[in-house]
């Protein structure tokens, strides 16, 4: 039986997102697209005779459109749909955007499921390679987000407790991050060498005092095991030492960087503090070292304490 290729996608570019990311291609030190330049300059003359604004405009919309799609510009993105069954069965129009920075892009189905939304510095058009990775990788959040055994949650970050909505955001993302791109590499589709070393050490940063052998179990546990439901990641985002947990389990001596060793209070911010901040606790709590660090409202009680020359 021929198994039937799903069609390509109609492709909807915001009219001045294209023409800027038109130009900056166009325009790139390099002179290989001296001749597109030109091109692209003699197809735009005319339109500037055009009198009415409203039209002149919407001539300069189309050309810019017309334009991004003559230079294949998101043929990355193309490429990276067809790479996704999934989504490329589901799929019919891609709506594509500017946005506010790399930290705003993204990828987003509409409630219908047919429409696929993406958020993207226009930058990155000037590097197909680097739009490729990028894409392959967003699009794994998304094809995650209409598999049912993913169990995705719409608008989960409005149910989390305010006072550790950032952080826990922060950690589910980077979470899920690690098992998008474990299952690019097994596939062969990682582009990106130093992505394990880098997921390591956001691993780290996000589990402060916790012995590196146990983060190196804690990456392997994500990179080389099962996909975890949505539901299981957002558990180990809010209380990271249950990950550290089931990655080693009976691993003693783990401290707990989701609660202040001090004041023994919730907190995802315990960190190693500063040297003679750290002087001042442990001539309060010998048993107490840097290592197990503080969250942010005991160490502002003795960065104070340290300024008045007294005892916290």
């Amino acid at each position: 039986m021929t198994l039937l290729t799903p069609p390509r996608p109609a492709l909807r570019v915001d009219p001045a997102f294209a023409e800027a990311v038109v130009w900056r291609v166009l325009t790139r030190a390099d002179t290989h697209m001296a001749d597109a330049l030109t091109a692209y300059r003699l197809r735009s003359e005319p339109l500037y005779g055009v009198a009415d604004p409203v039209a002149r405009d919407a001539a300069f919309a189309e050309l810019a459109v017309g334009e991004f799609e003559r230079l294949g510009l998101a043929e990355p993105l193309h490429r990276a749909i067809a790479e996704r069954p999934a989504v490329a069965g589901r799929v019919r129009i891609v709506l594509v955007g500017d946005a506010r920075g790399r930290s705003d892009e993204g990828i987003t189905w509409e409630p219908g499921g047919v429409h696929l939304g993406i958020r993207i510095d226009g930058g990155r058009f000037g590097d197909p390679a680097d739009l490729l990775a990028w894409a392959r990788h967003a699009l794994g959040h998304a094809e995650d987000t209409i598999d049912p055994a993913f169990g995705f949650t719409p608008g989960w970050e409005e149910t989390v407790d305010g006072r550790i909505a950032a952080g826990t955001q922060a950690r589910l993302h980077r979470l899920w991050d690690v098992t998008v791109d474990a299952r690019l590499a097994a596939t062969g589709l990682l582009l990106d060498a130093s992505a394990p070393q880098r997921h390591c050490e956001r691993l780290a940063a996000d589990l402060p005092g916790v012995a590196a052998d146990s983060v190196d179990a804690v990456f392997g546990f994500l990179w080389d095991g099962p996909r975890p439901a949505f539901t299981q990641l957002l558990a180990w985002a809010t209380r990271p030492i249950e990950l550290v947990g089931a990655a080693s389990p009976g691993d003693p001596g783990v401290p707990r960087p989701d609660r202040c060793p001090l004041c023994r209070f919730p907190s995802d911010d315990v960190i190693a503090p500063a040297r003679a901040i750290a002087a001042l606790v442990a001539a309060d709590y010998p048993d107490w070292h840097a290592d197990l660090g503080l969250c942010g409202r005991c160490t502002d009680r003795y960065r104070f304490a340290g300024r008045l020359g007294g005892a916290a």
